[in-house]
């Protein structure tokens, strides 16, 4: 696990995703099946700018009888690697467990890159891409936001209002 503590979110694989760690007026929700590029595009610019010191955290490796076994992320296909930092969870029983990588200062052009990657199709990490302010997370069937600045998180609901996903607001 990996706690990003400015977003009192856990980043384990084990429990709930990111989206469902906080209340409903700090996240947002995507159905990959709503978006387009383009939108995919407008989405990430609107949250991650430029400036933002902008990290990914994602499964580079399981353990399994000791042996470690890449997740095959191919997240350097995508990603400048540069600050690359490991931790390393076991279980109880002490043979398995999973290698969590994180990455400081990645391009936004580079999350970008990865999340129309993986809306075309291509298989995707346990990931999150995340700033001081808010956390991105996909997969192959959406893309939350979670943010601990909600005056952010309603701006989103405001300009998406027709396109996000509504099943876990109440």
């Amino acid at each position: 696990m990996v706690k990003l503590d400015k977003l009192n979110i856990d980043f384990d694989c084990n429990k709930e995703t990111p989206y469902f760690q906080v209340n409903p007026n700090q996240r947002i929700r995507f159905g990959m099946e709503d978006l387009t590029p383009s939108l995919i595009r407008k989405v990430v610019e609107e949250v991650l700018s430029e400036k933002d010191n902008i990290n990914v955290v994602f499964i580079s490796e399981y353990i399994i009888n000791n042996k470690r076994f890449s997740s095959k992320s191919r997240i350097g296909k995508f990603i400048n690697i540069n600050n690359w930092k490991e931790s390393i969870e076991i279980d109880e029983c002490g043979d398995e467990g999973v290698v969590y990588a994180t990455i400081r200062d990645v391009d936004r052009n580079d999350v970008l890159k990865y999340c129309l990657k993986v809306f075309n199709g291509q298989n995707e990490a346990f990931i999150s891409f995340f700033t001081e302010e808010v956390l991105l997370y996909l997969n192959s069937d959406v893309i939350d936001i979670v943010s601990n600045n909600r005056s952010k998180i309603d701006s989103l609901k405001q300009n998406y209002a027709g396109i996000f996903n509504k099943y876990y607001e109440e």
